[in-house]
Parts: structure tokens; C-alpha cells; sequence
């Protein structure tokens, strides 16, 4: 992987890797490492929103930035990524970032923050909510939902005279193709209803049945709020001002309230910032990687 793709950074470097998951499913990302600065004693997990990848979205600045701050960062698909967000499964989450931590491990990490944006700081929360890793020693979420199913119905009003009407139709009609073994049927539905005072076209997604049951319906665990209050591991959570996409400051301060059993937990607000911290990517790296020297890495030291 070439240098001035990735970074600034000429002496930061990423290697493509691969390794399985524990049911075999292949996951892909790279490993950044620098070879100026010497590596910190704390490795980097970052992960992904729905339908992003290891090379794009928060992770593609973040993780070789990181890098060049001496923290060593994989970037990793999780399996929903990309166009595989349409068929995939929530609870898989937690069988990808097990693979994930036991990676770095093998390469000889002993301790790993995790850093989750958009959708997978719910993957985040439920996964170590249930497999805790004493490995791991800090997680930073950004920019997450504090319950991705408690709102769905909005992205029908501008479509819809009674939106909650036309989401309980389509989940029931999903739930009706599951139960006939046709849950991989593909349907466009409203993804989210945009602040009107952002001028932004309602957008929408194919997803498929199963997809939309597992991460939408109520009974589903795609729920931070649920799971969030299980975690003692120290966390930060970081929020933007722009309401450009489905989630918003108040979701984020809603999950730090709830975050009563960890260690010791942060709120952080980017200012001017949106769901993808255009311009503001340096701010971006700073605050993690001081909040990593601050907490998890004395953390880490103890251990």
C-alpha cells in the first residue's frame, strides 16, 4: 500500500491482512505502522459505519493518523461492510471484533483500544457488553445512535401521512418473508429524513428483509442503551454538531449517562463538525489519541 495514499505521513506504512472469524468468514483491513516514531504500548482497533470500509469513511484518515502518533492501528472490514451491509446479520458484530482483538494479539499487541464510528459504536457496545477482553482497555465511539430501532419510523414522514402505520406495514411484511424463507429479498426503503434546514434529499437504501428484522425491529439487540450499561472498560464519546446524518449530540450524551458502570468515561463535542469530521480531521486524531495517553495507556502501564 503506497504511503501518499493512506497519509501525510511518508515514514507511515500499511500492510494488507487478513484472518477469519470463528464460523470462517474471512475478514480484510490493514495493519498502519510508522517507522520514525516509536510504537506506544497501546494498538488500535478501528471499525466502520453501515455500508463504509476499512480505506474510507472516519477509519481511512484515522487509523494511519493514529499511526504516526505511535499508536499502531488495524483498520478492519467488519463483514457488513460495503454493499454487504444489505444481507448481513447484527449479531455478527460480535464474532468480527473477537477476531479482531485476537489478530493484534497474535501479532503482539497486549493492549487495544477500540474505536467505533456510526453504526459499529452499537457493534462495539453489544460485542464487548457480552465478550468483554481484558485486552481491551479503552473504547472510543463516535458519532454513534444510542437505539437505532427507537426511530426508524421517522424516515417515513415525508413520505407518509402516518409514519409509524407505514414502518409497523413493512416490518410486518419483512417479518411475513422471513418466516417464508425468503428473508434475502432485496427492497428500497427511506433510510433517513434529513434536517430540512440543510437543504439534503431524503435518502434511501436496499436492504433486505432479514437485515431490516435484525437491526430494526424492536425486539432487536441493535440497541446501545441496552447494552452499554454492562461495560466497565473506560470510554470516550465523541460527538458532532451537524445533525447531517441519523445521529445527533443527544444520542451520544444519552449513552454517556448510561455508560454508569465503566471506569471512567468522556463526552467530547466537536464543534462545526459532521457525522464525518470533514475539516476537522486533525482535531479528530488529537482528542483520541490524548484521551488514549490519558486513560487507557496508564491503563495499560497498571496492567
Amino acid at each position: 500500500m503506497k504511503n501518499n495514499e493512506v497519509s501525510r505521513d511518508p515514514d507511515t506504512h500499511g500492510a494488507l491482512v487478513s484472518f477469519r472469524a470463528e464460523d470462517g468468514v474471512r475478514l480484510h483491513g490493514a495493519v498502519f505502522t510508522n517507522t520514525r516514531v516509536p510504537a506506544r504500548d497501546v494498538a488500535v482497533i478501528g471499525t466502520h459505519g453501515a455500508g463504509n470500509s476499512f480505506y474510507g469513511s472516519v477509519t481511512g484518515f484515522l487509523s494511519p493518523a493514529l499511526a504516526s502518533l505511535g499508536y499502531p492501528t488495524l483498520s478492519m472490514n467488519l463483514r457488513c461492510h460495503d454493499r454487504f451491509y444489505a444481507s448481513s446479520i447484527f449479531e455478527d458484530c460480535e464474532k468480527d471484533f473477537a477476531a479482531g482483538i485476537r489478530f493484534m494479539k497474535e501479532q503482539g499487541y497486549r493492549c487495544i483500544v477500540l474505536f467505533g464510528h456510526s453504526l459499529s459504536v452499537t457493534q462495539v457496545v453489544y460485542s464487548m457488553a457480552r465478550r468483554p477482553d481484558p485486552a481491551v482497555v479503552g473504547l472510543a465511539l463516535s458519532a454513534g445512535h444510542d437505539d437505532l430501532r427507537r426511530d426508524i419510523y421517522r424516515s417515513w414522514e415525508t413520505i407518509a401521512d402516518d409514519p409509524k402505520a407505514a414502518y409497523a406495514r413493512v416490518l410486518q411484511e419483512y417479518r411475513d418473508m422471513v418466516a417464508k424463507g425468503d428473508g434475502d429479498r432485496m427492497i428500497i426503503i427511506p433510510w433517513w429524513r434529513p434536517d430540512p434546514k440543510l437543504n439534503m434529499r431524503q435518502t434511501y437504501r436496499e436492504i433486505s428483509a432479514q437485515t431490516f428484522v435484525s437491526y430494526r425491529a424492536p425486539e432487536s439487540n441493535c440497541n446501545a442503551s441496552a447494552w452499554i450499561g454492562k461495560i466497565k472498560t473506560p470510554m470516550l464519546l465523541i460527538a458532532h454538531s451537524i445533525v447531517d446524518t441519523t445521529a445527533s449530540p443527544e444520542m451520544m450524551r444519552i449513552l454517556h449517562r448510561l455508560a454508569t458502570t465503566s471506569e471512567a468515561t468522556e463526552y467530547l463535542e466537536i464543534e462545526g463538525s459532521g457525522h464525518f469530521y470533514n475539516g476537522y480531521e486533525d482535531r479528530l486524531t488529537r482528542e483520541i489519541a490524548a484521551w488514549i495517553e490519558r486513560v487507557p495507556a496508564k491503563r495499560a502501564v497498571a496492567a
